[in-house]
């Protein structure tokens, strides 16, 4: 599987995920959903990264850049995902390509050829106008400064810790990181319960007593691990300024995830933005 195929499947697989995950954060925070993805990622990532010629040798190197990724890019965009009006937190957290492609060219030193910047640009203008709502309410959401302020650091800082990931992984694998990701989530899913005044023995009883009452969060769980480890995948192959447009995509699918399941009507400028990305992706294939 080349990037840009697993780049193409964790979008669609993380869409997916995405929405399961948004119902669960009606009942109950978003650090208990993320502590089913640490888990799951513990259980999934390590025998896929083992069996994929992952291995412990650098653990220690990749492990500073893992617990980075672990907070900025995970457990920091589930409690974005959860502030704010969603389809203004949607709009922002799906920018976070434009700071990967940033901090790409400052850190990695990534160049794009003239056809990949112009498809990377359509992927990242389709997605933002796909997410667009109808109309923007100018009530409280608006006014409240956390509705704006934690999806775009979120957006930062997951490009930013993307960008630093992709700098580890060009110099072991993303196997390796892998492997360091599925422990580095665990300490930090405990922290993020105990930040939200969440404890763990509690947590897990319940869980293991009625699973069903978590249905949703299980789901995006499960898809969210499924969807990370074909990103890492993808940028094992291909560059992070590529990697990361495709998988932002993800937003645009969302969109017509809602149409179609959740009789949520598509306004013109969601449909041009879906196409726009598609054919961004399909751009992006033929050059890549």
């Amino acid at each position: 599987m080349n990037g840009i195929t697993a780049a193409i499947y964790a979008s669609f697989v993380l869409a997916v995920g995405e929405a399961s995950m948004k119902k669960s954060f009606r009942e109950f925070p978003p650090s208990v959903a993320f502590l089913f993805a640490a888990l799951l990622g513990a259980v999934m990532w390590v025998p896929l990264a083992l069996l994929s010629g992952g291995t412990f040798a650098h653990f220690v190197s990749v492990l500073p850049f893992a617990l980075v990724s672990a907070v900025l890019s995970e457990a920091f965009y589930f409690f974005a995902l959860s502030k704010g009006q969603l389809s203004i937190t949607a709009i922002l957290l799906s920018s976070y390509p434009i700071y990967t492609i940033g901090f790409s060219y400052i850190i990695n030193h990534e160049r794009l050829s003239g056809l990949e910047a112009l498809f990377v640009s359509v992927a990242i203008f389709g997605t933002l106008l796909s997410a667009l709502p109808a109309k923007l309410e100018k009530g409280r959401s608006l006014r409240r400064l956390g509705a704006w302020l934690w999806p775009i650091s979120a957006a930062v800082a997951a490009g930013f810790s993307d960008t630093i990931s992709k700098t580890i992984i060009n110099q072991t694998s993303s196997f390796d990181f892998l492997l360091a990701l599925a422990v580095a989530q665990l300490p930090v899913a405990v922290a993020y319960l105990w930040l939200e005044n969440q404890r763990l023995q509690p947590v897990v009883k319940a869980i293991v007593k009625r699973p069903s009452d978590y249905f949703h969060a299980i789901v995006g769980a499960v898809l969210s691990t499924a969807g990370v480890a074909l990103l890492w995948i993808s940028f094992n192959t291909t560059l992070a300024s590529i990697a990361s447009p495709i998988i932002a995509t993800s937003g645009a699918l969302i969109v017509l995830i809602a149409t179609l399941f959740m009789d949520e009507r598509m306004t013109w400028k969601n449909g041009l933005g879906v196409s726009l990305v598609f054919v961004a992706v399909l751009g992006l294939s033929s050059v890549g």
